[in-house]
């Protein structure tokens, strides 16, 4: 709900005349930058050197993920599927309040309906092997996870709202990076320390609740979208 509403209210703002002016060609090296810093970044998960710290198993969710080779298969077809399809949560919307356009929004519903499926489907059989399930409907009881709806709701206000100013969703900023798009890979970077902060200054949400630091992040942050959706209206509309 909060991710629809942030991105409706991205959508009046495009209807104001929003923009970020166009784009310019820039040179090669610029596109091709940030995708060398990430196969730089993969070859040091694999060798993990000693200054590379790793989250320890039970110290929270970063030690919780796929092996490495299964995730870097997974990444590359969904990144080529994503790239060929043009794929987008925020466009699906989007284009279907402004265009009439119900492309994107099916397959964003379509991802939905079959994560949902195969998650059931799996935690069955996993059931049916080790006696305990686990796939649970809701938000009561994930792990990470916490059953405060307005807060929840508000971080992803501003998810959807800073996704439209921005031209896509976190999904569509790192396939365009990997297309070469500058832009896209300064709003990647922003994302990676993004994380970083909030995961070392006591921003970021756990399982108790969301911290009182976090809360006012989430507040600055619609400001700032506001103050630059603002900005870059058209002259009339300023």
């Amino acid at each position: 709900v909060g991710f629809i509403i942030g991105i409706l209210i991205g959508v009046c703002f495009l209807k104001k005349g929003f923009s970020l002016r166009r784009s310019y060609d820039l040179p090669l090296t610029d596109g091709i930058l940030l995708p060398i810093l990430q196969i730089g970044a993969l070859v040091l998960v694999v060798v993990a050197p000693a200054f590379i710290f790793f989250s320890e198993a039970g110290a929270g969710p970063g030690a919780l993920h796929a092996p490495i080779i299964a995730s870097l298969v997974a990444g590359l077809l969904v990144g080529i599927l994503a790239q060929k399809s043009r794929f987008c949560m925020v466009g699906g919307v989007r284009n279907a309040v402004l265009y009439k356009d119900y492309n994107l929004l099916i397959g964003f519903v379509s991802i939905l309906i079959s994560a949902l499926v195969l998650n059931v489907i799996l935690q069955n059989t996993v059931a049916a092997g080790l006696g305990k399930s686990f796939f649970k409907l809701g938000f009561d009881g994930q792990p990470v996870a916490h059953t405060d709806g307005l807060w929840n709701a508000l971080g992803m206000v501003l998810v959807g709202f800073a996704s439209v100013l921005l031209g896509g969703c976190p999904l569509r900023q790192l396939v365009m990076t990997g297309e070469g798009n500058a832009d896209s890979a300064i709003t990647v970077i922003g994302m990676i320390f993004g994380a970083a902060f909030a995961h070392n200054f006591s921003l970021a949400s756990s399982g108790a609740g969301p911290t009182p630091n976090g809360k006012i992040a989430v507040i600055v942050g619609l400001i700032v979208c506001l103050f630059v959706g603002c900005m870059n209206l058209s002259s009339k509309e300023r």
